[in-house]
């Protein structure tokens, strides 16, 4: 049978099964997705790897992120949500597998504070530029954000690695999808074959890259393994910029599908904007109800101004030199009268009007045409209309609810980016860091290199990772509805923690600990908290009440206290009367 990841390779057996399948498709009364006969029409083969025109695609989507503000405004949007500063790590090894034989608050406590080590280790790493970046031009956050640009443009592209020879750590690079192309004089191993420039094993996993490279005058090809051969750590791997087919080896721009429709939607609004300044260089012209001899100066002279005085030299030549262009005008049919605002015709002859240009261009419902074209973009790419539009008139319910369906993808992205870029970059950091003595890790080199100890290294290696803390639509709305759940049980402080701030409610207490204890070295007390068993809390009624409600409840405890006892008994019984009635 015709195996799904690739066209017959000549095997007669192969290409006797691929034509019975065309004859019994054309005697045979099958049901294959027509309505009635080419009504699907032509039918292309995808998975076949040459079915796709890999390198067109990379380069016209290219050319429109250049050109297309369309492709480049909803890549940039896109990026700016995704990644935004980049998404970053919390370490958070997981002590029950580390230490099992610990007490659990021991190990607890062990955990936290390699936790903090292993995290702000990598965060002064990432955040220089100079020892992350093999270029010496980019951030940790700045690279996931060129990685998602030129993958989603190009479909595809790989990361290397490379070590700082200053600091020993290793460093990284990026290599766009259109270097990535086979080697026509590599000799392929033995049970390994080349698709698109990599290069697989007879399991189809990534064995290396093929990378073109050109010095300015001759080209020559670098293969670029995927692991080492001794140590097996991870040199290089490839990022896809969408989704795929699990055996595709390369990746389709994101945009693939749709570059003809934002190429001609560009067109349209070409279009219409070239018929606006038509519209504004041809205000009118001039309608005849019978021919006849055009009346003489209704276009002479229709662009002067401070005309000279009559009857001067000066006047005289003027009238002149406009008689000899009118004249020429009329010879070459072709108007040569400057057109000036405020114009006004005169001396038109019996039968003419003055009649406006097409007041329907450019056309009034360009807007609407522009705002469906782009709904159906957004939509096939996960994206809220209104944000890629940046418009935001709906009501409350509707903004959360594209919020909500935007924060579903963007979770699944984050993750995805981790998985992708982040996981192995931190991986590799924390490993080599290790082996430096930079970080003391004690047991951690014992499990590393060794595959049979994979759970106790994905143990000290596991870390989380947050992206984009998006906005809430209504930041009150949302705080009173966690709080209900809150109450109810079904959340947890460290999913309001991370939706609301993008911290863990861990990281965010400690920081909480330590600003109190700056803010009591200082004597500074917060207005909207109270001392309570040692902590800053605030009480449910104050956290009701409009600042300005407690102000002039202030204002009424003071005027009583130096009040009689008489008022204080009716401001009393006032409050006893609210809390009654439930007015309170």
């Amino acid at each position: 049978m015709l195996r799904h990841n690739m066209m017959p390779s000549g095997n007669p057996k192969e290409l006797d099964d691929v034509l019975a399948y065309f004859v019994r498709n054309a005697i045979d009364d099958v049901f294959d997705g027509d309505t009635f006969d080419n009504s699907f029409g032509p039918t292309r083969n995808y998975l076949w790897e040459n079915g796709v025109d890999y390198y067109t695609l990379r380069h016209r989507s290219i050319q429109l992120y250049i050109e297309n503000p369309y492709v480049s405004g909803i890549i940039n949007r896109m990026l700016r949500n995704e990644i935004f500063t980049g998404i970053i790590p919390e370490a958070t090894p997981l002590a029950s597998v580390i230490w099992p034989d610990m007490e659990q608050r021991d190990r607890e406590k062990l955990a936290t504070d390699y936790s903090e080590k292993m995290t702000e280790a990598f965060r002064l790493y990432a955040s220089d530029c100079t020892v992350f970046d093999y270029r010496e031009e980019l951030t940790f956050g700045e690279f996931q954000n060129q990685c998602r640009l030129e993958s989603m443009l190009c479909g595809d592209g790989i990361i290397v690695s490379h070590i700082n020879q200053r600091t020993r750590l290793p460093c990284w690079d990026w290599i766009n999808g259109n270097y990535i192309m086979t080697d026509p004089e590599y000799r392929v191993p033995k049970g390994h074959r080349v698709v698109h420039g990599v290069e697989l094993d007879s399991q189809g996993r990534h064995v290396a890259y093929h990378v073109r490279e050109f010095d300015g005058e001759n080209i020559s090809f670098k293969r670029i393994p995927v692991t080492g051969k001794k140590s097996g750590r991870q040199i290089s791997w490839m990022i896809y910029g969408g989704d795929k087919l699990l055996n595709s080896v390369r990746g389709i721009p994101l945009l693939g599908n749709i570059l003809y429709m934002l190429k001609d939607l560009d067109r349209y609004k070409n279009a219409e904007l070239r018929a606006a300044v038509v519209n504004s260089l041809l205000p009118m012209f001039i309608s005849r109800e019978k021919e006849g001899t055009p009346a003489r100066g209704v276009i002479d002279g229709m662009g002067r101004y401070n005309a000279p005085d009559a009857g001067t030299p000066a006047s005289v030549e003027a009238e002149k030199k406009a008689s000899a262009d009118t004249q020429q005008a009329q010879d070459s049919h072709q108007p040569t009268a400057a057109l000036l605002p405020g114009t006004v015709m005169d001396r038109l002859a019996p039968g003419e009007k003055p009649v406006s240009f097409d007041t329907q261009r450019p056309n009034v419902n360009y807007g609407n045409f522009e705002r469906i074209i782009l709904s159906g973009i957004a939509w096939s790419r996960g994206i809220p209309p209104e944000t890629v539009i940046m418009q935001y008139t709906s009501s409350y319910s509707a903004g959360r609810q594209a919020n909500n369906e935007y924060q579903i993808n963007l979770k699944y992205l984050t993750f995805k980016h981790a998985k992708d870029i982040g996981q192995i970059i931190y991986s590799e950091f924390t490993i080599q860091s290790a082996l430096l003595g930079q970080l003391d890790l004690p047991g951690f080199l014992n499990c590393v290199f060794e595959p049979a100890q994979w759970k106790l290294r994905g143990a000290w290696l596991k870390c989380e990772w947050s992206g984009l803390s998006r906005p809430s639509v209504d930041i009150q709305k949302e705080t009173n509805a966690m709080r209900t759940l809150l109450q109810m049980g079904v959340i947890t402080h460290d999913m309001v923690a991370r939706q609301f701030s993008g911290l863990d409610f861990r990281a965010v207490q400690n920081k909480l600990e330590i600003e109190r204890e700056l803010m009591d070295s200082h004597g500074f007390k917060p207005t909207y908290s109270s001392e309570k068993n040692g902590q800053t809390q605030t009480t449910p009624e104050e956290e009701d009440k409009s600042e300005d409600l407690l102000a002039a409840e202030q204002e009424i405890e003071e005027y009583l206290a130096n009040g009689s006892a008489e008022l204080r008994e009716l401001w009393d019984n006032y409050q006893d009367v609210l809390a009654s009635t439930q007015v309170r």
